[in-house]
């Protein structure tokens, strides 16, 4: 489904049943159940269980799970991936509970728990059932803690959002949490009061939480945290593609009317100062082509910057990619040919106090480079800096599915052209492969909803280019992502180089 169809078109179709309306008389005798199912023949190969008074089950019956689960008068059934695997296989008459979607939910902050990685439960033995159950019981507990110290607002806005999913409600039931369905339209003033200077104060929140409930209480959920290299895992991501919209709707699209947050979380010069330490941009003959080029950034336009070498190119890029990575938790990719000079910008950047800058190469040894993927899927990276070769690996496609990659920038946008002076193939690989990225990513209706354009924008940059090197730069663009770069150019005379020429009769006389 895609990030569009997913955000627009999905309806609710459910309903709170007369379970909820019963909550208060009913037990809280709980069990928690893990099934074995086989990859190939899809069919249950061990089903374990574990009851609220300490009995467990451990065996590949059906009608005896049940037996066990009658015993003791259960009504709520817990498990890791419960609802959408379990259930699926087994006949469960009860109340279900799935650990797998609170988590992201209470523990969106790093360090995450430490019995979840990404969408598995860890297990010290594999393929024991109980011991899963045992881990799943432990993880809930923990989730029910940490429900408990949320906010008193916090905890009613994710209630209104999620009540009627099929992923929380049994949850909500079990915490007493239940609202009344009218309750619902007070949602968007408890989010604008709790995240206050957090989100855009003007952002449409009501069309959101009507849209997609799930995908605004994840958003919400990363977005409360005071940590912005927190991020959201790939499965949510993949599950609910819409995340990465609502956290640009709320954290990154400027308001007309101006808030506090939009006036200092938006504001390029306010953070020029705060990040870099600047007190205005470069200018080029009088022109301010370093503030007009980082606006563009900012405000999610493609462009084509012909920047002087030593003019200011990496701070055009830099720093909407240091803003983006504090406001949505976004990565910004960037291509460049040589790796020293990758190298060079992500030292620059550990000079001036910022670990966010993260190279990937061939030269890495095995476990620098293991290394370095981590910081990147962990969130530690706001920039990463690739070679284009990198990106025909399955690693790198695989590790910026899971992120959400805000921005391509590529560096040295001459070596697009045949008629540059350092032209490379490789690079011509870069707009196919943003185009197969984006497919994947948010599905190929997304794109023709979009009439082909792309949805993640790109940033060239070149120190000088004849006038036929800059309409390859731009027809190839046009051609594989259908966008229209905007061209921020300098002079290209030197005023600070001068040179002159002194006739000699002889070699001789040259030295």
């Amino acid at each position: 489904m895609s990030i569009f169809s997913h955000l627009f078109g999905r309806k609710n179709n459910l309903t709170v049943n007369s379970d909820i309306k019963k909550k208060d008389a009913r037990s809280r005798n709980i069990a928690f159940v893990d099934t074995e199912v086989g990859l190939k023949d899809h069919k249950i190969h061990d089903i374990g269980a574990l009851r609220y008074d300490g009995a467990n089950f451990h065996q590949a019956s059906q009608t005896a799970l049940n037996k066990f689960l009658q015993e003791g008068k259960v009504d709520y059934i817990c498990g890791h991936n419960l609802i959408h695997h379990d259930a699926r296989y087994l006949q469960l008459n009860g109340i279900l509970i799935d650990t797998l979607y609170l988590s992201p939910l209470l523990f969106p902050k790093r360090p995450y728990h430490h019995l979840v990685k990404d969408d598995k439960l860890m297990s010290e033995q594999m393929n024991n059932p109980v011991n899963d159950c045992e881990k799943a019981k432990e993880l809930l507990m923990d989730e029910i803690a940490a429900w408990n110290q949320l906010s008193e607002r916090r905890r009613k806005i994710f209630t209104l959002l999620l009540q009627n999913e099929e992923e929380f409600r049994g949850f909500l039931m079990y915490v007493g949490a239940i609202e009344k369905d009218d309750a619902i339209r007070d949602v968007s003033e408890f989010i604008l009061s709790e995240y206050k200077n957090h989100i855009c104060a003007h952002a449409d929140i009501p069309a959101l939480a009507a849209q997609s409930p799930c995908g605004l209480a994840y958003a919400l959920a990363l977005i409360g945290t005071d940590d912005y290299q927190s991020v959201t895992p790939g499965w949510v991501l993949f599950h609910y593609p819409e995340v990465e919209h609502i956290i640009y709707m709320l954290c990154h699209t400027q308001c007309t009317d101006g808030c506090e947050y939009c006036n200092r979380m938006l504001d390029i010069h306010h953070n020029l100062k705060q990040l870099f330490g600047y007190d205005a941009f470069r200018t080029y003959d009088g022109e301010p082509l370093q503030e007009q080029a980082s606006q563009a950034a900012v405000d999610g336009k493609s462009l084509l910057a012909i920047f002087p070498t030593g003019g200011g190119k990496s701070l055009t890029f830099q720093l909407p990619a240091l803003m983006d990575g504090r406001t949505i938790h976004g990565l910004t990719v960037v291509i460049s040919p040589l790796q020293s000079l990758m190298k060079d910008q992500v030292d620059n950047l550990a000079d001036r106090g910022f670990t966010d800058a993260v190279t990937i190469n061939g030269l890495l040894d095995p476990i620098s480079r293991s290394l370095a993927i981590e910081r990147v899927q962990s969130g530690d990276a706001t920039l990463l800096y690739i070679a284009p070769e990198m990106l025909r690996s399955k690693t790198i496609e695989r590790i910026l599915m899971a992120r959400h990659v805000v921005r391509f920038v590529i560096d040295e946008a001459h070596c697009f052209s045949a008629w540059g002076q350092d032209f490379r193939v490789d690079y011509l690989y870069i707009g196919k492969f943003i185009k197969e990225y984006q497919e994947r990513k948010f599905g190929k209706d997304a794109m023709a909803r979009n009439h082909g354009q792309t949805l993640i924008p790109v940033s060239c940059f070149t120190a000088t280019a004849k006038q036929k090197v800059v309409q390859d730069i731009c027809d190839y663009f046009k051609h594989w992502l259908g966008t229209d770069l905007q061209l921020f150019a300098s002079s290209a005379s030197r005023t600070n180089l001068h040179y002159s020429v002194i006739h000699v009769d002889s070699d001789g006389n040259k030295y």
